[in-house]
């Protein structure tokens, strides 16, 4: 149970909050009602008619109120009166009726309904209501004749320009991604194919559509507005300024010419969802989905813009997520050459932020699970410092092998804790760059006499100084008939380890069993590996705080129902787990897929608000039976 003054201190957090009458006697029955650690979100002072609270006229005053657990209402002045309390589950439709002072939010639920009389600001509403929408799989529906046609128009510029200014925004945060200068004009010039993409049907463009498109493109294609004054006054504004309405679509001419240019040069893909594609495989990041979803959100409200949605427009909506999420958007050969591209592409070293010993290591710590693999990481370090300081001294140290093997299922973080573990090295002046190169058999042996040593020199001058990382290494071993260069690229692979063994490290990872076999296979291999990291099977809950990092890099919520579907969905693959479950990736295709059903999903809903576009629900989860990993 909260204490009542850090409880007042976070409901300040909430605008809603500021208008609320009778704040102590609410504060009070709050104490008293919510759960350890439960968190308020959201307020609106009305009159409610309920299940077990009634009142004459409108209803009992009050203070309704969404937390991440529970709906309920509390009556203004009656400390003492328990909240009534409603379960997000138990809730099948929300509708609104607005008149002309007040708004009647009716909430049906499985076998009864409750009604909110709201008589504050509109805008406050449209807050609460845009909150409990995430809690709910109910659909909300706007009724009442009072909102005029110029108001819904108003409504919509707003909205649109609210739109503009978060992807310019999401886009602008991207200037100086990775130290490239030219990234953020590639964006651009992918927004602007999109663009053409979304309107190519369209025999007359909307004026919305113009505005948004041309509102988005303004601030981040400056020099050629040459309106500068403009460009700063359009954000300035919580809504569209309407005075400045008709300069903006002035410039629809110049960025149309643009667009009509980028028609000309898509190719079936983008090239900073690809650029981010290979770097988020190389750092383990989330990127492409973050810029994915900016890119989805620009061409659904560009393409809906109007508030009209018909076939063909869904068509093109269809068009733009397989060209922005893929299905097969490029060939096997062409996947092939971007992963061979990624795995021995020399990194930009120079260019790179040197982290301290302190700062990599908080990043080891923040990983999700792997506790014994943290714990070993820091005997390492406090072993190495150990050692250094008798050196110093001039006492007898024991020498410290780089060499490493890892073994554990696919996905649970291999190649992060070997590219962090290079960092390590670095900092504690065991290898002098630390860089990682990762590859596999594929990248190790060839088909011709001679050529094996050849293709593993070319490797280790890669990683020399750094980590070389062999995934999958016990197949060299499997030698199937006479003419497999595997043993060769062991040998070799040795004899280098050896050559450099103060300037490389090696680090082999598989699963446990076949890698156990393959360590002991060759005594060479057996004595420069000794030191052996375990990665095991990420728990439901585990996968749950994977998943969850995924949607917030992504920029989506999940509502409570879905969240509950997901938790059963990780439970029962886990149980029937076996060496082949992909833990991290195999949430990573959840998520994915459940990103491709919600697009289906809300494909004919407009407009497409912050909450629609942004919430997962439990319509968006695959069952078992539909979702299997292939």
């Amino acid at each position: 149970m909260p204490m009542v003054r850090d409880l007042s201190a976070e409901l300040e957090q909430i605008p809603n909050w500021t208008h609320v009458s009778f704040k102590k006697n609410i504060l009070t029955t709050l104490e008293r009602s919510l759960d350890e650690a439960e968190q308020v979100e959201n307020v609106l002072e009305g009159f409610y008619q309920g299940i077990g609270i009634t009142g004459t006229g409108s209803g009992a005053p009050g203070l309704l109120c969404t937390t991440d657990l529970r709906l309920m209402f509390l009556i203004s002045g009656k400390s003492k009166r328990p909240p009534e309390v409603l379960d997000y589950d138990d809730v099948v439709s929300v509708e609104t009726k607005r008149g002309y002072s007040s708004t009647r939010i009716t909430i049906r639920l499985s076998e009864s309904t409750v009604e909110l009389t709201a008589v504050t600001n509109i805008n406050q509403i449209n807050a609460f209501i845009a909150n409990l929408t995430q809690k709910i799989e109910a659909p909300v529906e706007e009724t009442g004749e009072q909102r005029s046609d110029a108001e819904s128009r108003l409504a919509n510029l707003g909205f649109l320009h609210t739109e503009a200014k978060k992807i310019y925004v999401s886009i602008n945060d991207y200037k100086q991604f990775n130290g490239e200068p030219t990234f953020l004009r590639q964006m651009v010039d992918d927004l602007l194919a999109l663009t053409a993409i979304s309107l190519r049907t369209e025999t007359d463009i909307s004026e919305e559509a113009r505005l948004f498109v041309s509102m988005v493109f303004m601030p981040l294609r400056q020099r050629i507005v040459n309106d500068r004054a403009l460009v700063e006054d359009l954000f300035r504004y919580d809504s569209l300024p309407l005075h400045h309405r008709k300069a903006i679509l002035s410039h629809w001419h110049t960025f149309n010419n643009e667009i009509q240019k980028a028609a000309r040069n898509v190719n079936g893909s983008l090239k900073s969802l690809n650029y981010l594609k290979r770097y988020d495989d190389d750092e383990q990041t989330t990127h492409f989905d973050r810029v994915a979803s900016v890119f989805y959100s620009f061409s659904q409200v560009t393409i809906k813009a109007d508030g009209e949605i018909n076939p063909s427009r869904e068509s093109t909506i269809e068009k733009v997520r397989t060209l922005i999420y893929g299905e097969a958007a490029t060939s096997d050969a062409d996947a092939e050459a971007d992963r061979k591209e990624a795995r021995t592409r020399k990194p930009d070293r120079d260019a790179e932020k040197q982290e301290t010993l302190e700062e990599v290591m908080e990043k080891i710590d923040a990983l999700i699970g792997m506790g014994k693999i943290k714990e070993q990481i820091t005997t390492f370090v406090n072993l190495v410092k150990v050692q250094q300081e008798r050196e110093k001294r001039g006492m007898p140290v024991t020498p410290v092998s780089l060499h490493a093997v890892f073994y554990g299922p696919p996905g649970t973080g291999k190649t992060t804790i070997a590219r962090l573990l290079g960092k390590v090295y670095r900092c504690l002046g065991l290898l002098e760059e630390g860089h990682l190169i990762e590859t596999d058999r594929a990248g190790l042996v060839a088909g011709y006499v001679g050529q094996t040593a050849i293709k593993i020199d070319e490797l280790v001058n890669e990683a020399m100084d750094g980590v070389l990382f062999i995934d999958e290494a016990y197949t060299l071993a499997m030698n199937k008939d006479g003419r497999d260069f595997g043993q060769e690229a062991i040998d070799t692979l040795l004899k280098r380890m050896e050559d450099y063994r103060d300037r490389l490290a090696v680090i082999v990872a598989g699963y446990p069993d076949e890698m156990k076999e393959f360590i002991n296979s060759n005594p060479g291999l057996k004595s420069r590996f000794n030191r052996f990291f375990y990665f095991d099977h990420y728990t439901p809950k585990q996968l749950l705080q994977i998943f969850d990092l995924f949607m917030r890099n992504a920029s989506f919520t999940l509502t409570g129902p879905a969240k509950n579907a997901i938790k059963r969905l990780f439970t029962a693959f886990y149980e029937e787990r076996d060496k082949s479950f992909g833990n991290g990736r195999f949430v990573r295709n959840l998520f994915e897929r459940m990103v491709e059903r919600q697009a289906n999903r809300i494909a004919k809903i407009t407009p497409l608000t912050d909450n629609v576009l942004c919430s997962l629900a439990k319509a968006d989860v695959p069952t078992r039976d539909e979702f299997r990993e292939h």
